[in-house]
């Protein structure tokens, strides 16, 4: 059995989201939503009611009083933020500990990515929600490369330090034969996750391959942004060395002007670090 057969038959062991997230996702697909039930059902899971509570009583969103109940809390953060928030808190407790990763800096990314993918679509007027849930999977399929091969794993994040995702992809194929938007797409599919994220996980390295997958650019401009900051860049670097080819398709034609957006994103590494 070669390496990817071997990975295939694998895959399927791999851990599942928390059962609450499918609950959660379920009954905010629901025509009619009922609070108190989607409230009880948050309740019943210790972290995730924290997270929902904490987030309610931050600054963001400026309440005049303590948030002290779910219902409420839901009621004040709204049905996409609490989305997000519950698929972020279910992906980031799945994967607690794998060896040869540091998954607080793995997850620290992956967080500010989706932020960014976020406000960018915002500003594009795409739906934000799903934007950050792609953002924050983007790169997912990495963990499993090392749960299911650990001395493969480490030969790829040794020789994948300073790459691009697509450069990385090439190192994954060489290596694996299989690379982690493959892997990705597979898990995210394995967890019930639609098409739309499924399209970004597969092409989010190569955004210009399908130019159906409007949300692939942004979540590859939000990659490049979170890698910039961790590496130190100021705002200028990172916005001119964005691929051209990227920044026409997005409209991105004023190096400065983005360079001012791209500085207005920094407070999200903040943010990913109090998330933590």
């Amino acid at each position: 059995m070669n390496l990817v057969d071997n990975f295939f038959e694998q895959i399927n062991h791999l851990p599942m989201l928390p059962k609450v997230v499918q609950e959660v996702t379920e009954q905010l697909n629901e025509d009619d939503i009922d609070l108190h039930k989607l409230a009880n059902t948050i309740n019943h899971d210790q972290v995730l009611s924290a997270r929902v509570l904490r987030m309610s009583n931050s600054a963001y969103f400026g309440c005049s009083r303590q948030v002290k109940t779910i219902e409420d809390a839901v009621a004040l953060i709204g049905f996409e933020n609490l989305e997000t928030l519950v698929v972020a808190s279910g992906v980031t407790t799945t994967f607690t500990s794998i060896p040869g990763m540091d998954l607080h800096h793995f997850w620290g990314h992956s967080l500010i990515t989706a932020s960014i993918s976020r406000q960018i679509s915002h500003e594009f007027g795409l739906h934000a929600g799903t934007a950050y849930i792609a953002g924050l999977l983007h790169s997912v399929g990495q963990l499993p490369i090392h749960i299911v091969f650990p001395a493969a794993g480490a030969q790829v994040l040794q020789a994948c330090r300073g790459q691009s995702a697509l450069e990385r992809k090439g190192i994954e194929q060489s290596i694996l034969g299989i690379d982690h938007c493959q892997i990705g797409e597979m898990l995210a599919k394995m967890w019930n996750f639609p098409e739309e994220i499924l399209c970004v996980l597969r092409h989010y390295a190569e955004p210009l391959k399908d130019k159906d997958c409007i949300l692939a650019p942004v979540v590859y401009v939000a990659v490049h942004i979170a890698s910039g900051f961790e590496l130190g860049k100021s705002a200028e670097e990172i916005a001119k060395s964005l691929d051209p080819a990227i920044a026409k398709l997005l409209n991105i034609t004023d190096q400065q002007a983005f360079a001012e957006k791209i500085d207005s994103y920094q407070h999200f590494v903040h943010e990913a670090q109090d998330y933590l």
